[in-house]
């Protein structure tokens, strides 16, 4: 069987995700739709055979800066709340990580401070990606 850049995008997300403290995957939609969530809310999402992944940016202002730089697209069934696809074209493994660390992040910052008192910690900040 043919590894495709989708399947290789697919380990990479799975992999660091579950490297995130707290963080769980679930398949809510079915068996070819991952869904990462911390605290019961998602972070990222994707699909298999998909050609990116689903994120959520600080705000509505940074989502739209990255679409219109075309660094990201409007992510497809997520039209609000600042979330973004990511291709796995024109996206490095570095950036990858990053966003998922940034997205990870931003939902866990927005839980209720009881539900964060429970979570383990979070992971060590690392640099901002290019184009942030």
């Amino acid at each position: 069987m043919q590894t495709t850049l989708s399947d290789m995008f697919a380990r990479l997300i799975d992999t660091h995700c579950a490297t995130l403290p707290g963080a769980v995957a679930e398949q809510p939609f079915g068996p070819d739709t991952q869904v990462w969530k911390i605290g019961g809310r998602m972070f990222a999402a994707h699909t298999r055979g998909a050609n990116g992944v689903s994120v959520k940016c600080a705000d509505g202002a940074t989502a739209q800066r990255l679409i219109q730089t075309r660094k990201a697209i409007s992510a497809p069934y997520l039209k609000r709340g600042g979330w973004v696809m990511f291709l796995w074209e024109n996206t490095r493994p570095e950036e990858l990580r990053w966003r998922l660390t940034d997205s990870y992040m931003i939902v866990r910052s927005g839980l209720p401070c009881e539900r964060q008192a429970e979570l383990p910690p979070p992971p060590p900040i690392r640099g901002r990606a290019a184009g942030a």
